[in-house]
């Protein structure tokens, strides 16, 4: 494992686990129903992969070749595609319109493609409907040449849902099955939390942190870091000059790899700058938000 992906956290989720094969690395997701707590004492019944939404995160090296075997364990058919890097378009996992299989209940296929470009990316349901009900992941391709390694790399995944609540500005507490499509949402959460229960980043002062930010929701969601400017350094998996910014805005299906340095010693709020999206159904603080702490 190299020392970059050592450093690649992703707090609240995981790391997809794998063997390591002969020229690249095998994951197995398991697509399913499931449950996923955001909040103390509320909980989505949503689908996941391998027990949670956002699923794992699968981690590889450029130049590797991927093998995805999905299983299907729903009560219909469904099929996986990793958005934003090209493949051979039987791997590319839209079977509506391209030659790629549906997985049917209870069977299983296995994704095999290049990862020739390093960057963030992420997986998802080719169905929207199972997508936006929770069958996303994020999928990560370190470089070949990693000669400037960030001392910390975190990955923050962005979510929103509608569930049924009381009027806004109060919380009820349950398992809920989240409304289809999630067009008006009341809840916002990043690694599949909203606060307080979101994990917080943690840095030293002098060290070079980055931060990718990867949206699959129906909305654009603007992000700021408290007390610190950052440079864009990718956008989409492509390197991009280090412009600076304070504030960034993800549309959907976008992906952001920014980078600042820790030299404002504090702790910060991390959070998306709409309103209403920083509340859990309307209650503050919540949503998408956590914090970066130095230790």
């Amino acid at each position: 494992m190299s020392l970059w992906e050592q450093r690649l956290m992703i707090p609240d989720s995981k790391k997809a686990k794998y063997k390591q094969v002969q020229g690249g690395r095998y994951f197995k997701l398991t697509a399913q129903p499931g449950h996923q707590m955001v909040l103390k004492d509320v909980t989505l019944d949503i689908l996941v992969y391998n027990g949670s939404s956002p699923g794992p995160v699968i981690i590889v090296n450029e130049g590797d070749i991927v093998y995805i075997e999905v299983e299907n364990q729903l009560s219909e058919k469904t099929a996986l595609h990793v958005h934003g890097l090209s493949k051979a378009n039987v791997m590319d996992g839209m079977p509506d319109i391209e030659p790629s299989p549906f997985i049917e209940p209870g069977k299983s296929f296995t994704y095999e493609f290049l990862a020739w470009q390093s960057g963030s990316f992420f997986y998802h349901s080719s169905n929207p409907l199972q997508e936006s009900n929770g069958l996303i992941g994020g999928f990560i391709v370190l470089p070949k040449n990693q000669i400037e390694v960030p001392y910390r790399d975190y990955l923050l995944f962005i979510q929103q849902w509608e569930i049924d609540q009381p009027p806004v500005g109060k919380i009820e507490t349950g398992v809920f099955k989240p409304k289809n499509f999630n067009r008006n949402p009341n809840f916002f959460t990043i690694n599949g939390k909203c606060f307080p229960e979101t994990s917080p980043l943690t840095t030293r002062y002098g060290e070079r942190v980055r931060v990718r930010l990867i949206n699959n929701s129906n909305m654009s969601h603007t992000m700021h870091i408290h007390g610190h400017d950052f440079a864009i350094v990718a956008e989409d998996a492509f390197q991009r000059k280090k412009r600076m910014m304070d504030t960034i805005n993800l549309p959907s299906g976008k992906r952001f790899d920014i980078e600042f340095l820790s030299a404002n010693p504090g702790v910060w709020p991390v959070n998306g700058t709409k309103p209403f999206h920083k509340t859990n159904n309307g209650v503050s603080p919540g949503g998408m938000l956590t914090r970066l702490i130095y230790n």
